[in-house]
């Protein structure tokens, strides 16, 4: 760019800018002479937290982001600096070193006056002050206020190296999951080619859930560089989401370089930008994938298809270099099923990267609710299809809004979790992830398999009886343990068959510890019985699983209540379940169970004999057999445990605590009792379950 237009283009840029604006030409024609237009790529530092102030900065074009670095050397106190924001004035006028990082999430342009040349203009244009103080002012106010003073946003682009694998049925219906689960502004933005590339398409998706466009779409290259005729291509449809259809030269080069420019401006305006791009791999597409936040590779089950995703994401790699996040890509398995479609535990291998989901195939019944308007024609699934629910899982994933639930450990009282999940169900209470130790691992895997409270209140019932826990045990000389495990494992392996943690329908967390190297262990692939087998390995009661450098025991041991494992994912909305007996459940059922049998020791025998028998036999086995082994090594475990559970109780947002008083870790055949006693709990916690749900956090 010439000296001269480069200079103008300056000028048109400062005017931009909302903390020049109200100057005059000549005051503007100043600032520009003491200004320089700098470019960042993506992932580059502007200055680092704890330098020294050296300039002023506007954003002219892209985003960036703020953060302090923490102890433990994560970032902490992250906000988002968009188009038109300011940095650097607060440490420039205290002489004080800069208190954050700032560094380009996309590819940005940058407007930097010198400290120097900033200095001399504060002097010779007072307005300029003035403009200062007032937005120096605003932030204080903010802070005080503990008002977030940035606009969040997110861009998520959708591409297949396939046609017809379903991407834009995808990407239109997660920006309208996205609306509806966060309450926040998202836009649909079509981007395709204006080359004809001919592609074999698969047979996929039923064709009418993808999105029809009635207008042609608009030129790029036409709007590229101009706010505000991005603006007046926007469509409002009647839908909660507004639509962006646009159409490019692949040949055109200009192009690629401001691809950057076009989407971090639809951000500037929408919390969530969603963009589907074409099939083809040129380019202008590469470019807009690496200027995302969020990639979704909608991959199809195909061996050679898979390869082809593969291929994108090692270009996408290389090209981010250490830039590149792997949580910041996701595959996700396209809804179609054929001859060539491999088994889910193949699909990982074949690709050489994890699946984030697996789309449900959209069922021409699932489409009913049809959206007709003068721009595009689109029919949306059921809301209650599989399709519908997997695409809310992702969006509330996206969105932040995901509600975990934690089953902790606590042997036969972990029944009571049945309770719990019946008002989850009842209430519609939704649950997005599972976390389970010991009995909470065991229930957990299960609900997150697919079956209902009632149904596992089915499979609680077969110990409905005091002998009937008895087909669970296979004793065993005490090496590692008095049960062996195996009676146990093949009660697993009926109820769970060979399902893997890829097969569930809510994802699933389990938690075990490995003794040898004394960590905890979040397991969450492979067959979900073993994994339930580790987690339930009460040391000194079932003996341990042994591995080739790993001896893993319950993960209650450690770990009874691991919402720790949700806090770490970022999720801010758990529902904890404790099933733990306090020191004052224990205290008043001990002395409940002392004073029932002082009673009942009064009973003559003429009156009730077998009452009178009953109460005296029970005397006679417990002077024999209590305090036994196992007893006094889970009561002791237990007794540990709720200390922990309680710290872990802490990250929650809703505890859940039944009332446990009078039962024993070992009554499995108190079925009725544990579960109501658990559906109360939760009943009397359901208007703090849906305040939880409505709770934005920023």
């Amino acid at each position: 760019m010439g000296g001269l237009k480069q200079f103008v283009y300056k000028i048109r840029v400062t005017k931009q800018i909302p903390v020049f604006s109200n100057l005059s030409w000549l005051e503007l024609r100043h600032i520009a002479r003491k200004s320089n237009l700098v470019e960042f790529r993506k992932g580059e530092i502007i200055y680092r937290e704890g330098s020294d102030p050296n300039a002023f900065y506007c954003l002219v074009s892209g985003r960036l982001q703020a953060y302090a670095t923490a102890p433990d050397g994560k970032k902490d106190h992250i906000e988002l600096i968009h188009r038109g924001m300011h940095f650097s004035l607060t440490a420039l006028l205290a002489g004080d070193k800069h208190s954050l990082t700032y560094q380009a999430l996309n590819d940005s342009v940058i407007l930097r006056i010198e400290r120097e040349d900033f200095e001399y203009l504060l002097k010779l244009l007072p307005r300029l002050s003035v403009e200062f103080s007032h937005s120096l002012s605003r932030r204080i106010r903010r802070r005080n206020r503990y008002v977030k003073s940035t606009f969040e946003s997110t861009i998520v682009t959708v591409y297949s190296p396939v046609r017809g694998s379903g991407s834009s049925t995808y990407a239109i219906n997660l920006a309208l999951s996205l609306t509806k689960e966060t309450g926040k502004k998202a836009i649909f933005v079509s981007i395709e080619s204006n080359q004809d590339i001919p592609l074999k398409p698969v047979a996929s998706q039923v064709e009418e859930a993808s999105p029809q466009w009635k207008k042609a779409p608009t030129d790029l290259k036409e709007i590229i560089e101009d706010q505000n005729k991005i603006a007046k291509s926007i469509i409002q449809a009647n839908l909660n989401i507004d639509l962006l259809s646009i159409s490019f030269d692949a040949r055109d080069g200009s192009l690629v370089s401001k691809i950057s420019y076009f989407v971090t401006d639809l951000a500037n305006n929408y919390h969530y930008v969603v963009v589907d791009l074409p099939s083809e791999m040129d380019d202008i597409v590469f470019k807009t994938l690496t200027q995302s936040d969020i990639i979704h590779i909608v991959a199809v089950n195909r061996e050679r298809d898979l390869k082809l995703a593969c291929q994108v994401i090692e270009h996408i790699r290389n090209s981010l270099n250490n830039n590149f996040l792997r949580d910041q890509l996701r595959v996700i398995i396209g809804g179609m099923t054929s001859p060539e479609s491999l088994p889910s535990e193949k699909i990982g291998e074949e690709l050489g990267y994890e699946i984030y989901f697996s789309l449900p195939q959209i069922k021409r019944e699932d489409l009913s609710n049809a959206v007709v308007s003068e721009a595009i024609t689109l029919i949306l699934p059921n809301e209650n299809s599989r399709y519908a629910q997997m695409v809310t899982k992702i969006a509330r994933q996206i969105g932040g809004v995901l509600v975990g639930l934690v089953l902790g450990g606590g042997a036969a009282l972990g029944l009571a979790h049945i309770g719990v999940i019946r008002v989850l169900e009842r209430e519609n209470i939704p649950i997005d992830i599972v976390v389970g130790s010991s009995i909470g691992a065991l229930i957990g895997s299960l609900w997150a398999r697919g079956k209902t409270a009632d149904e596992l209140e089915q499979l609680a019932r077969e110990f409905d009886g005091k002998m009937a826990s008895l087909k669970l045990l296979d004793p065993i000389f005490p090496k590692s343990g008095f049960i062996g495990g195996r009676n146990i494992a093949r009660w697993l392996k009926r109820n769970l068959n060979d399902a893997t943690f890829f097969d569930t329908k809510i994802p699933l967390k389990v938690v075990a510890y490995d003794l040898l190297r004394r960590e905890e262990l979040i397991i969450e692939e492979g067959k979900l019985i073993d994994a339930v087998r580790q987690s339930i390995a009460i040391p000194g009661v079932i003996s341990p699983v042994v591995k080739k450098d790993q001896l893993i025991i319950d993960g209650g041991v450690v770990n009874p209540l691991p919402t720790n494992v949700l806090t770490a994912m970022g999720i801010r909305k758990i529902i904890a379940v404790n099933v733990l007996q306090s020191p004052d459940d224990v205290i008043r059922g001990y002395e409940d169970y002392e004073k029932r049998l002082k009673e009942e020791g009064k009973i003559p025998f003429r009156v009730a004999p077998f009452k009178y028998i009953g109460v005296r036999v029970h005397r006679l086995f417990k002077m024999l057999f209590y305090p036994n082994i196992t007893d006094i090594i889970i009561r002791s475990l237990q007794a540990t445990e709720y200390v922990i559970a309680e710290q872990s109780a802490k990250q929650a947002s809703v505890v859940i605590h039944p009332n446990l008083v009078g039962l024993n870790w070992f009554d499995l055949y108190q079925v009725d009792r544990l579960i109501k006693n658990g559906e109360e709990a939760a009943q009397s916690k359901v208007q703090e379950m849906k305040q939880l749900l409505k709770e934005q956090f920023f």
